[in-house]
């Protein structure tokens, strides 16, 4: 793609802060070891009070994965393997939603900081989209046109935590299944969350 053709394909975007994908029922809030680092440490949470934040959506059969959750790694646990993803309230919003803001914005995890755009890595490229629930997004067609270094930025940063969770999540997969609780406890311990 020429750089021209690159430069028309950027939309404009900017967040408007409106909460939307924090409530949006069919979308999980997955996150990554460092999200679940970053967001214990910051908030000074023990494990077990960051196992609270959490919730862990078991994988049944691999086969019916749905779109947005292929290529999230998910660990096993006691249950089986799983999804981790910030705990929803019964009305469907993440925990961290008061008043229709983030209450962890600085902290949000990665699959936050990247919506309404998605990333995967092909051989030695990056490519991006945008997420098939867009439409749920009113900063998509406002403010600015997105910069092809934003995008460049931002997929690495998607793209390096994910490719660290799959690596630590590869690892634990190969040991004996224990708990979701020990899962945390050992994210928590990992020095490759915290750099």
């Amino acid at each position: 793609m020429s750089p021209r053709e690159v430069e028309d394909r950027l939309p404009q975007f900017e967040c408007t802060k409106c909460g939307a994908c924090c409530r949006e029922d069919s979308m999980l809030i997955t996150v990554t070891g460092r999200d679940i680092a970053r967001i214990s440490t910051a908030l000074g949470l023990s494990p077990e009070e960051t196992m609270r934040a959490l919730d862990f959506y078991i994988v049944d059969d691999p086969n019916t994965i749905p779109i947005g959750l292929q290529g999230i790694p998910s660990p096993s646990t006691e249950r089986g393997s799983a999804f981790i993803a910030l705990r929803k309230m019964e009305n469907g919003e993440c925990i961290f939603l008061k008043d229709n803001l983030c209450m962890i914005h600085t902290l949000r995890p990665i699959v936050c900081r990247s919506f309404p755009f998605v990333f995967q890595e092909k051989g030695s490229q990056r490519k991006w989209g945008l997420s098939a629930v867009k439409q749920i997004c009113p900063g998509l067609g406002t403010g600015s046109k997105v910069s092809e270094k934003d995008i460049e930025d931002l997929s690495a940063l998607v793209l390096e935590s994910i490719k660290t969770y799959h690596e630590f999540v590869d690892e634990w997969n190969s040991l004996p299944t224990t708990t979701a609780r020990e899962l945390i406890r050992t994210i928590l311990s990992d020095p490759r969350f915290f750099a």
